[in-house]
Protein backbone atom coordinates (compact mmCIF):
# COMPACT_ATOMS: atom_id res chain seq x y z
CA UNK A 1 0.00 0.00 0.00
CA UNK A 2 1.55 3.49 -1.31
CA UNK A 3 1.27 6.75 1.32
CA UNK A 4 -1.16 9.36 -0.28
CA UNK A 5 0.67 11.83 -2.10
CA UNK A 6 -0.04 15.43 -3.05
CA UNK A 7 -0.47 14.87 -6.28
CA UNK A 8 -3.32 12.37 -5.20
CA UNK A 9 -4.89 15.68 -4.20
CA UNK A 10 -3.61 18.07 -6.83
CA UNK A 11 -4.98 15.26 -9.55
CA UNK A 12 -8.70 14.79 -7.78
CA UNK A 13 -9.13 18.65 -7.60
CA UNK A 14 -8.39 19.48 -11.30
CA UNK A 15 -10.03 16.55 -13.04
CA UNK A 16 -13.08 18.60 -10.78
CA UNK A 17 -13.09 21.85 -13.44
CA UNK A 18 -11.66 22.78 -16.88
CA UNK A 19 -9.16 26.09 -16.49
CA UNK A 20 -7.79 27.93 -19.19
CA UNK A 21 -5.19 28.91 -16.71
CA UNK A 22 -2.79 26.51 -15.09
CA UNK A 23 -2.82 26.67 -11.41
CA UNK A 24 0.47 27.68 -9.97
CA UNK A 25 1.98 24.50 -8.30
CA UNK A 26 2.75 27.09 -4.99
CA UNK A 27 -0.73 27.84 -4.86
CA UNK A 28 -2.07 24.64 -4.93
CA UNK A 29 -0.02 23.64 -2.08
CA UNK A 30 -1.38 26.55 -0.15
CA UNK A 31 -4.54 25.34 -0.91
CA UNK A 32 -3.75 21.67 -0.19
CA UNK A 33 -2.55 22.74 3.54
CA UNK A 34 -5.39 24.95 4.51
CA UNK A 35 -8.03 21.84 2.85
CA UNK A 36 -5.78 19.56 5.48
CA UNK A 37 -6.42 22.09 8.46
CA UNK A 38 -10.13 22.06 7.84
CA UNK A 39 -10.06 18.84 7.37
CA UNK A 40 -8.23 18.13 10.80
CA UNK A 41 -10.75 20.53 12.53
CA UNK A 42 -13.86 19.24 10.81
CA UNK A 43 -13.16 15.75 10.64
CA UNK A 44 -9.80 14.12 12.41
CA UNK A 45 -6.26 15.25 11.57
CA UNK A 46 -4.10 14.09 9.32
CA UNK A 47 -0.50 13.61 9.30
CA UNK A 48 1.22 15.24 5.61
CA UNK A 49 5.12 15.74 5.31
CA UNK A 50 4.94 19.07 3.57
CA UNK A 51 8.83 17.85 2.74
CA UNK A 52 8.07 14.71 1.30
CA UNK A 53 4.64 15.94 -0.22
CA UNK A 54 2.97 13.14 0.81
CA UNK A 55 0.52 11.64 3.60
CA UNK A 56 1.61 9.62 6.53
CA UNK A 57 -0.45 6.51 5.19
CA UNK A 58 -3.28 5.63 2.12
CA UNK A 59 -6.20 8.10 3.38
CA UNK A 60 -8.72 6.76 1.04
CA UNK A 61 -10.37 8.34 -2.03
CA UNK A 62 -12.74 9.71 -0.71
CA UNK A 63 -10.72 11.81 1.65
CA UNK A 64 -8.66 12.66 -1.32
CA UNK A 65 -11.78 13.86 -2.69
CA UNK A 66 -13.07 15.67 0.55
CA UNK A 67 -9.59 17.31 0.29
CA UNK A 68 -10.23 18.24 -2.81
CA UNK A 69 -13.32 20.03 -2.69
CA UNK A 70 -12.00 21.69 0.07
CA UNK A 71 -9.53 22.99 -2.80
CA UNK A 72 -12.17 24.10 -5.38
CA UNK A 73 -13.92 26.25 -2.37
CA UNK A 74 -10.52 27.93 -2.42
CA UNK A 75 -10.50 28.10 -5.97
CA UNK A 76 -14.16 28.90 -6.60
CA UNK A 77 -13.96 32.04 -3.80
CA UNK A 78 -10.88 33.53 -5.31
CA UNK A 79 -12.53 33.34 -8.90
CA UNK A 80 -15.39 35.67 -7.10
CA UNK A 81 -13.24 37.79 -6.39
CA UNK A 82 -11.88 37.86 -9.34
CA UNK A 83 -15.04 37.97 -11.26
CA UNK A 84 -16.36 40.98 -8.67
CA UNK A 85 -13.19 42.67 -9.85
CA UNK A 86 -13.28 42.57 -13.55
CA UNK A 87 -16.77 43.10 -13.68
CA UNK A 88 -17.66 46.11 -11.64
CA UNK A 89 -15.07 49.44 -13.12
CA UNK A 90 -15.90 52.00 -11.99
CA UNK A 91 -13.97 55.40 -12.84
CA UNK A 92 -14.12 59.23 -12.86
CA UNK A 93 -16.60 59.60 -15.46
CA UNK A 94 -17.57 56.11 -16.17
CA UNK A 95 -19.51 53.35 -14.30
CA UNK A 96 -19.77 49.77 -16.23
CA UNK A 97 -21.41 46.73 -14.83
CA UNK A 98 -21.75 43.62 -16.87
CA UNK A 99 -25.44 43.26 -15.28
CA UNK A 100 -24.00 40.77 -12.89
CA UNK A 101 -24.52 37.58 -14.87
CA UNK A 102 -20.77 37.02 -14.36
CA UNK A 103 -21.15 37.31 -10.88
CA UNK A 104 -24.24 35.36 -9.96
CA UNK A 105 -22.94 32.34 -12.08
CA UNK A 106 -19.36 32.60 -9.71
CA UNK A 107 -21.49 33.05 -7.07
CA UNK A 108 -23.73 30.17 -7.68
CA UNK A 109 -20.48 27.85 -8.24
CA UNK A 110 -19.26 29.19 -4.72
CA UNK A 111 -22.72 28.10 -3.37
CA UNK A 112 -22.50 24.97 -4.78
CA UNK A 113 -18.60 23.91 -4.07
CA UNK A 114 -19.76 24.66 -0.21
CA UNK A 115 -22.74 22.43 -0.48
CA UNK A 116 -20.79 19.46 -1.50
CA UNK A 117 -18.05 20.29 1.16
CA UNK A 118 -20.35 20.03 3.47
CA UNK A 119 -22.04 16.97 2.26
CA UNK A 120 -18.56 15.22 1.97
CA UNK A 121 -17.73 16.38 6.10
CA UNK A 122 -21.31 14.73 6.63
CA UNK A 123 -20.82 11.47 5.35
CA UNK A 124 -17.90 10.71 7.12
CA UNK A 125 -19.03 12.09 10.89
CA UNK A 126 -20.43 9.54 12.63
CA UNK A 127 -24.67 8.82 12.99
CA UNK A 128 -26.43 9.26 16.28
CA UNK A 129 -26.63 5.60 15.83
CA UNK A 130 -23.42 4.33 16.15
Amino acid sequence: MMNTTARDVFDSFESSFKDKVTIPYDLEMIWLKKAIARYGVELEELEFDVSEEEFRDDIGQYAIDTLAAFMKQLYQEREVSRVNKQISIVGKDISIDGAGHGKTAARNELEYCDRQSEIMIANQKPSAYD
